[in-house]
């Protein structure tokens, strides 16, 4: 399964710093916890893990209804520097749910998701790709429900999705008292339409914090000093900007 620019782009954006800080200022044994939600081969876990390293101890959950990208992200997280900090579980986020539910449920500080959008479309050939791809097995309610029964009260859920989907999840969260705390609109030319939104989302009220990413400075070639800012720590390639050039 390939890398996407929308994985890299969320775990890059997603506040960390209020998390940490908080955790930082109790004295509590429990880790920083974290959900990651569809985590395909662990991307996403992966950069957040980089990211957390040097701050208070961590927790990350990652769950994937698909086996074999279940058993990559767990191979991938044994072999990072994180092992400790990272465990891969083959399961749907209904079951995850369920399974949490009898009991009183685990807290996380931060949940994200990289979800399948596509509904009601032209299904790939490919099953593990249809799966990843199309939200029959993943809806956006069901993300919803999730961080409104395991996210902690000053916690943050965190999405990347497309302009519709986006506007979709926004009008779900409100109706699971879940606000709009800070959003990105994501283009990949300055002409263009916005192609995807950066979504957080808080228990608490909040005022909307609005901000625009542009990737490209040039289509296909230059890249915006904001885009390379925020993600080249996270790829082993050089990107070029203009003046780089």
């Amino acid at each position: 399964m390939k890398v996407n620019t929308d994985g890299v782009l969320l775990a890059a954006w997603v506040t960390l710093n209020k998390l940490t800080a908080s955790q930082s200022s109790h004295l509590i044994e429990n880790p920083l916890r974290i959900l990651d939600i569809g985590t395909g081969t662990g991307v996403i876990s992966l950069i957040l893990a980089q990211r957390l390293e040097s701050g208070p101890p961590f927790k990350i959950t990652a769950i994937e209804i698909d086996k074999n990208s279940s058993e990559e992200a767990a191979h991938n997280f044994s072999e990072s520097p994180w092992s400790n900090n990272l465990v891969s579980k083959n399961i749907s986020l209904q079951c995850f749910m369920e399974l949490e539910q009898p009991s009183k449920p685990e807290k996380f500080s931060l949940i994200l998701s990289n979800p399948p959008y596509f509904t009601q479309s032209l299904k790939a050939p490919s099953t593990r790709r249809s799966i990843a791809r199309h939200n029959d097995v993943l809806p956006l309610e069901d993300i919803v429900k999730a961080a409104h029964l395991f996210l902690e009260d000053d916690g943050i859920l965190a999405l990347v999705l497309p302009v519709n989907e986006g506007v979709q999840i926004i009008s779900l969260a409100k109706q699971m008292s879940l606000n709009l705390a800070r959003v990105c609109r994501v283009k990949t030319l300055i002409h263009k339409k916005e192609k995807r939104l950066l979504l957080e989302f808080t228990k608490g009220t909040c005022e909307t914090v609005e901000q625009e990413l542009i990737i490209q400075e040039k289509g296909g070639e230059f890249y915006s000093h904001a885009y390379c800012s925020l993600v080249e720590n996270y790829y082993l390639k050089l990107f070029k900007t203009e003046d780089s050039a």
